[in-house]
């Protein structure tokens, strides 16, 4: 017997047709755990970063980063920490680059940049 001449008085098969396929299902769910894992690796970094200031809003910029739900949480919170990490030596340069590196991987277009290489390999401002 075909399905396509099957009785259906509840209407099952219109749902089957707008249920999503479980590779598809699968394929969206490992994008959805690799951004829950980027964003974890990316407030831990942040947590690092404000362990130890000593910045007059350091108790602040502990409890926001505590706080942070999602990527956006921390993107709004880049330029504080970096203004209170302007001490100048190098361990404090490192955790500067490490948050630009960072950000840079979450919000490819967020600093202006391209993400399509130019023909000599440069990535520039549009």
């Amino acid at each position: 017997m075909s399905s396509e001449h099957r009785f259906d008085p509840l209407g099952l098969a219109e749902l089957d047709s707008i249920l999503p396929d479980a590779a598809h299902a699968d394929g969206r769910r490992d994008g959805s755990i690799a951004s829950r894992r980027a964003f974890v690796e990316m407030k831990q970094l942040f947590l690092q970063a404000v362990e130890d200031l000593s910045h007059r809003k350091a108790a602040w910029l502990r409890a926001q980063v505590r706080a942070a739900e999602d990527p956006v949480d921390l993107w709004l919170l880049r330029n504080p920490l970096l203004a209170a990490l302007r001490e100048d030596d190098h361990a404090t340069r490192a955790m500067r680059a490490a948050l630009y590196r960072s950000l840079d991987l979450a919000f490819p277009d967020g600093f202006g940049l391209s993400r399509a290489p130019a023909a000599n390999g440069i990535r520039v401002a549009n």
